[in-house]
């Protein structure tokens, strides 16, 4: 079955206008990809199995003294096109001229299925120009409420979508603190995509992950991916409805000696296509952005291999947040960014709590498919694996002693180990015991810990195996 998108936000923000090519998987989860004009890669280049929803970028909605509020198709990147439109109205011609072919502009019609909101964000500054109010929640599900209405009159033989792209804190209430409870909002969303990216940058006080998995330690900003599932969840987010964000953008730093440091506050150049645009809707100057695109990482920094750096750089792996960073001593250049190793852990989790499903930004920035397969294998039954072998300059960063708070109880089994020596029994025979200074590099290894038989998920070292649902062990039976 195929379904199509449409996506807007309210008021005076930017927003994602998605265009999902949509196949479902069996299973129904959802692997979400925003494809941008910009990007290089024509949408036809895609792989469309290993999505279930393609969303178009961008519509922008902005208030002039033209009408009471204009809807454009980006016209910087994707030419003049604009919908001198108010409010839902804008939103509804735009599906049903671009549903049924009737759109001058685009006599073919693109297929719409439904409306992806960016708004960034209700009740607090996101883009510099963002206009804020202590009304912005409580107008988004008056919003939501009559979109909903809108659509269903307006397309009565077919269901379209609601989807939004939402921060990893639920929606500001009036005093501009996090909702403790998002129940109304959830009757009119088919499914949120949580940005669990841009956690830390060129804004942070020190440098650190840009999409941890756990929360990074002090001074690190306090957010991640796991603290993003438990506070929508905490708040009556359903599972079903939640769908995790990860990045192809990486970002880079200037001048640090390390992770959590101070470093320079000049942005440097990022990757190859990294420009000095200027931002037309907030008036704001030229500036780098330091980001650096998952494929042009494999054609300068990461060449040699997935997880293996080209010769000058070194590639660390901090373990409290499960996440990569690179670092070139000879420019004291510093990026964190997602691999096909960390994500396989995202992807990992996210089956594990039976979340809706993962997205990515943007599809156009991989390189050969490596991310986006890996979190393809949220659609299937199969424990993701990474397949890439470590290069010998791989370091690793061992975590401080702090706490990642799980939105699950974790069953922890704790057993002596006996002072003398014994013979394995059963599965265990001819296994090797869980050695810390091993490197465990190929998934489905075995060891023998504490008198049970455990196999890693991904590359790991260090890690002490246990029962723990969402760790890199998987534990067996008993020796």
């Amino acid at each position: 079955m195929k379904f199509s998108i449409l996506s807007v936000a309210a008021a005076v923000v930017a927003i994602a206008t998605a265009a999902p090519l949509t196949k479902r998987a069996a299973n129904n989860n959802a692997v979400v990809g925003y494809w941008v004009p910009w990007g290089d890669v024509p949408v036809s280049a895609l792989d469309m199995t290993k999505y279930t929803h393609i969303n178009y970028g961008f519509g922008v909605m902005w208030k002039g003294a033209a009408a009471p509020t204009t809807i454009t198709i980006d016209r910087y990147y994707d030419g003049d096109n604009i919908q001198q439109l108010t409010w839902i109205n804008n939103a509804l011609v735009f599906v049903r001229q671009n549903t049924n072919g009737n759109d001058a502009e685009n006599p073919n019609g693109w297929g719409m299925d439904g409306i992806d909101i960016d708004w960034e964000y209700p009740g607090r500054e996101g883009a510099p120009c963002n206009v804020v109010s202590p009304q912005d929640s409580a107008n988004y599900l008056q919003l939501l409420k009559e979109l909903r209405a809108a659509l269903d009159l307006e397309f009565p033989s077919k269901h379209k979508l609601i989807t939004a792209a939402v921060r990893v804190q639920p929606f500001d209430n009036g005093n501009g603190s996090p909702m403790s409870n998002v129940a109304a909002y959830v009757p009119y969303f088919d499914f949120i995509s949580v940005m669990a990216y841009d956690i830390m940058g060129s804004w942070s006080s020190v440098t650190g992950p840009n999409a941890p998995f756990g929360t990074p330690p002090s001074p690190g900003d306090p957010f991640g991916f796991v603290q993003a599932i438990d506070s929508w969840r905490n708040a009556g987010w359903p599972s079903e409805k939640l769908v995790m964000g990860t990045a192809t953008v990486n970002m880079d730093t200037q001048n640090p000696i390390s992770q959590y440091v101070p470093f320079s506050p000049t942005v440097p150049k990022g990757g190859p296509s990294d420009s000095q645009e200027v931002n037309f809707y907030c008036n704001e100057g030229s500036a780098w952005s330091g980001q650096w695109k998952w494929k042009e990482l494999r054609g300068g920094p990461l060449a040699a291999g997935p997880i293996s750096p080209a010769s000058g750089w070194t590639r660390h792996w901090d373990n409290q947040t499960q996440t990569p960073w690179l670092f070139q001593p000879s420019t004291k250049t510093y990026i964190s960014y997602d691999d096909v190793q960390s994500l396989t852990v995202k992807v990992n989790y996210v089956k594990s709590l039976g979340l809706k499903g993962v997205m990515l930004w943007d599809a156009s920035y991989d390189y050969n498919g490596e991310l986006i397969n890996v979190l393809n294998q949220v659609r299937d039954g199969v424990t993701p694996t990474s397949t890439a072998s470590p290069s010998a300059t791989v370091t690793t960063t061992m975590a401080p002693s702090t706490t990642i708070t799980v939105p699950t109880t974790m069953t922890m089994t704790t057993t002596t180990i006996p002072t003398t020596t014994t013979t394995p029994v059963g599965p265990c025979v001819g296994v090797a015991a869980w050695n810390s200074a091993t490197v465990y590099a190929n998934a489905g290894t075995k060891v023998t810990y504490g008198g049970y038989l455990y196999t890693n998920q991904w590359w790991t070292q260090n890690e002490t195996p246990s029962a723990s649902a969402w760790g890199v062990w998987k534990q067996g039976a008993a020796c």
